[in-house]
């Protein structure tokens, strides 16, 4: 059986930042085009509208101030958050 050894190690940081402030400003032009386009099933009780978020509660829930990205520009576009939209059904 061989030996197994740790040589050496790295440390990378992406080279973009992204604080929660942007992340909440991008979430937050999300939540109101969401609850704009299904302000019907909205107001009708089918769906519970989403609510919109701060840097506060971020912090809160979690300790992250901000964090390091690769890619920064399509990670705030609210088109991003689409694909986790799960529109609370009742």
């Amino acid at each position: 059986m061989q030996d197994i050894y740790i040589s050496g190690t790295g440390v990378w940081t992406p080279p973009h930042t992204v604080s929660n402030e942007e992340l909440v400003k991008s979430f937050n032009s999300y939540v109101e085009l969401y609850n704009a386009e299904h302000a019907d099933d909205i107001e009708s009780g089918t769906i519970d509208a989403l609510e919109p978020s701060s840097s506060e509660f971020i912090v809160k829930a979690s300790g992250i101030k901000n964090r390091y990205v690769i890619e920064k520009e399509s990670l705030l576009e609210s088109k991003m958050y689409e694909t986790a939209d799960s529109g609370k059904r009742r």
